[in-house]
């Protein structure tokens, strides 16, 4: 859970008293006293006097709808946060972040080639691209997505500067298996690098029952990207799990599940970019250490959250830190201990801080220090506004190498798929051949074979011919 800015008892009194008092100002006094004197006036100056009255009424009712705004701007104070995050979403799956983020507070954007794929992303018009190229979409084609990418570059840039040019940092959200957002990619980093600002990029990996092009495309985008990271072209890759997350929420319906996951994938970050900005009595973890965390460690990034409810046992958190130190985080096939930093948030209630053993914060960094030994741990302990009788705990690992567990199992898959997908081929083409009774045979599968190698196929000219260039 995040921390909420909310707004004390008797600030609140403040405000309503002050709406009361502006409801009341000389003004709205005014139009009374004119529309008394109208009754006193004589007939001739009865209707100048009446203008009179009303124009007094309107003005006082301007000032008082004027002073209720302000009032209201107080009572829904703006969220502080360590980093201001610009958040680029390209393709679906991006912009389905971008949106998560934007629900948030952040400044986003939603990039794609499908217009009805725009249409239900839940941000302003304005600030959405639509990259014309094709028929639309990208029909998980990752060259699709780059060329699309690339005939749109001016206007890419354009709506970046408009819409997240007060950004400190880039936060470049995709689905590493579809054709508009992983083919759009090197070129989005090319154009976040002109403007200077540090990219972290955060990349879906697909769910257990993807297909085997979705699978090939994350492996070819998630090399890519790691390169970029490697080359400090961006300075965190942010990977994340639709097969874990789908393992960890295993009870919600498909309809419902990239909701849900996109708010697993955005939430824990925004608790730390949230709470490090906050005091803390006890401990904070501050925003520069954040910013250590986030971009002072090229390579991998993961995180997640974990909820205690039997936390009155003094090796309570501890024995959770054990349990699900693999099991919260939002991908799996990471080795924890190449880990150059980790950041750990414990957040709860004044009720709950009131009821935990002190050991308990020791207990569980130990066991934090134990798994990781890495270069720097940094911690944080938050009072937070919430009913919840429980600990929420907050981790995340950075400078890490590439999920190779994870990795090396999506090869494993993807090759398995493809044999099959070859297999399947070769007996349809042995089934085309038409025996002509002559020394030669037809194969229709290898004339279709040869048209696409040669992009001389149906499909490609009528792709071909429909291509929007816009440079011009």
């Amino acid at each position: 859970m995040t921390a909420k800015s909310v707004t004390t008892i008797e600030e609140k009194e403040n405000v309503d008293n002050n709406i009361a008092e502006s409801n009341a100002s000389p003004e709205t006094e005014a139009a009374k006293d004119f529309v008394k004197s109208v009754e006193t006036k004589p007939e001739e100056n009865k209707e100048s006097s009446v203008e009179a009255a009303k124009l007094a009424a309107l003005r006082a009712k301007s000032q008082a709808k004027q002073q209720e705004s302000k009032m209201a701007s107080k009572i829904v104070a703006k969220k502080e946060r360590s980093l201001s995050f610009g958040v680029i979403g390209t393709g679906q799956g991006g912009s389905r972040l971008s949106e998560s983020f934007y629900s948030l507070g952040y400044p986003a954007v939603a990039i794609n080639t499908a217009s009805m794929d725009l249409k239900h992303i839940q941000i302003p018009d304005s600030n959405k691209l639509l990259l014309e190229y094709g028929l639309g979409g990208a029909s998980k084609d990752l060259e699709i997505g780059k060329a699309a990418a690339e005939t749109h570059r001016d206007a890419i840039k354009e709506i970046i500067s408009d819409k997240l040019g007060e950004s400190q940092v880039f936060v470049l959200c995709t689905s590493l298996g579809g054709g508009s957002g992983a083919g759009s990619v090197e070129t989005l980093v090319d154009i976040l690098n002109e403007v200077g600002k540090p990219i972290i990029v955060i990349a879906a990996l697909p769910m257990s029952n993807e297909d085997p092009v979705t699978k090939n495309n994350s492996l070819e985008t998630l090399s890519k990207i790691a390169k970029m990271a490697q080359t400090n072209r961006v300075a965190n890759l942010v990977v994340v799990d639709n097969a874990k997350i789908e393992s960890i929420y295993s009870d919600v319906s498909q309809m419902n599940f990239f909701d849900v996951a996109n708010k697993a994938i955005v939430a824990p970050i925004d608790a730390f970019n949230t709470l490090s900005s906050l005091p803390s009595a006890s401990k904070a973890l501050d925003p520069m250490e954040l910013t250590k965390i986030l971009l002072d460690s090229p390579g991998c990034t993961v995180y997640g959250e974990m909820t205690v409810t039997n936390y009155q046992e003094d090796t309570a958190l501890a024995s959770a830190v054990i349990d699900n130190l693999d099991g919260n985080l939002l991908s799996q096939g990471f080795d924890l201990k190449q880990s150059k930093y980790c950041g750990v948030i414990f957040a709860a209630s004044k009720q709950v801080w009131d009821k935990l053993p002190a050991s308990s914060i020791n207990y569980a960094m130990s066991m934090v220090n134990d798994r990781v030994n890495c270069l720097g741990v940094f911690k944080g302990l938050y009072t937070v506004d919430t009913e919840e009788d429980s600990v929420k705990v907050y981790s995340i690992f950075s400078g890490l190498g590439l999920p190779m567990t994870r990795v090396q199992s999506l090869q494993k898959e993807t090759e398995g798929l493809m044999a099959s997908v070859k297999e399947k081929a070769e007996n349809k083409a042995a089934n085309m051949t038409l025996d002509l009774g002559k020394e030669k045979t037809v194969s229709d599968a290898d004339r279709i074979k040869q048209k696409i190698q040669s992009k001389s196929s149906t499909f490609g000219k009528f792709v071909g011919s429909t291509v929007v260039d816009r440079r011009k």
